[in-house]
């Protein structure tokens, strides 16, 4: 009982040890969408700004005609399914509203963000030194 204890263990160990071994850290994976961008990602990327977009410009059409109040995401009339592998993240008090997408498929972690001025950013997180994507 006791080798067989000790062979699964083993066992369960080397296992362990090639998965590190194999395991890329993401500051070393190439992001999807830096200077070397392919067309699939470029798609990926413009779908997702235009979510974006649609958010913004849904906010600005329920906030005129619900008296300059913001609505929950859900209340929204966008598809949120138009930018895949981009995970949404809202949050709205009535007064104001945040929007992050985040690229869950880039091991960089690319996103957009918004909120009720309207503007929109793209980034990576601090830890990333990726250079500008040029338009």
């Amino acid at each position: 009982m006791m080798n067989m204890k000790n062979t699964v263990s083993g066992a369960f160990a080397a296992i362990a040890f090639t998965t590190v071994l194999h395991v890329v850290p993401a500051a070393q994976q190439q992001c999807l969408h830096g200077p070397n961008e392919d067309a699939a990602q470029k798609a990926r990327r413009t779908a997702a700004l235009r979510l974006v977009r649609a958010v913004n410009t849904a906010e600005a059409s329920e906030a005129f005609r619900s008296k300059n109040e913001y609505r929950p995401l859900s209340d929204l009339t966008v598809d949120l399914t138009t930018a895949p592998g981009f995970e949404p993240h809202f949050t709205t008090d009535g007064k104001t509203y945040v929007f992050l997408l985040i690229d869950k498929t880039d091991a960089c972690r690319f996103a957009f963000s918004t909120n009720q001025d309207g503007v929109i950013f793209q980034g990576y997180p601090i830890d990333y030194d990726v250079q500008p994507i040029k338009k």
